[in-house]
């Protein structure tokens, strides 16, 4: 049995225990129309629900580690620099990235960083690149996190979660209203069938 006559059988078994039919027979050209209308909600809402899941699994990446320490840093430089990324479709389009520099001293040994936070994205806009480091200018005294294991490893951000926290949100919103509509449609298909027969 295909993944889709699974989906479609699982469907109809489900709409009679909710309009309380136990005839899996019924191939009318309505039913196999509701199923047509039904599936894609499915697979809408199942793909949202996996995006969300996706960023929660980003969000969790994006956070540095409890047990990195902090110490005080200072930045040396600043600046935006502009990525030429390649689309799906071929098509070039510009990405930036904010870039700084900063120093700071572990253990009596002086180390550079360049990191802004971990697995910080590339921004698709240029002014959320320059928001994002208008607050650094050279020479202000910052606060640096580091791995205490391995303290090159460091980064200005405990976490960046704007692109993962995003992709919860649409995710969350998108699979509920689904979730909503396809209840929706089963309570219409279940209230109008003694309608119907009447």
């Amino acid at each position: 049995m295909s993944f889709q006559a699974g989906i479609a059988l699982a469907l109809h078994y489900l709409d009679c225990i909710m309009t309380q039919d136990t005839s899996p027979q019924d191939t009318s050209p309505r039913r196999s129309s509701s199923l047509l209308v039904l599936l894609p909600l499915l697979a809408i809402m199942f793909g949202a629900f996996v995006y969300a899941g996706l960023g929660y699994m980003g969000y969790q990446e994006a956070q540095i580690p409890e047990d990195w320490k902090s110490v005080k840093g200072q930045i040396l430089s600043r600046g935006i620099e502009t990525i030429e990324a390649t689309k799906a479709d071929g098509s070039k389009v510009e990405m930036f990235q904010p870039k700084v520099r900063y120093r700071y001293e572990v253990d009596g040994s002086f180390l550079i960083g360049t990191q802004m936070s971990r697995h910080h994205p590339d921004r698709t806009l240029k002014g959320v690149a320059e928001t994002e480091i208008e607050d650094l200018p050279q020479g202000s005294d910052v606060v640096v996190y580091y791995d205490p294991a391995d303290p090159a490893q460091s980064v200005l951000r405990k976490s960046d979660t704007i692109g993962p926290l995003q992709a919860i949100s649409a995710g969350l919103a998108i699979g509920l209203t689904t979730s909503a509509i396809f209840l929706i449609t089963l309570l219409r298909r279940r209230t109008a069938r003694p309608s119907a027969q009447a």
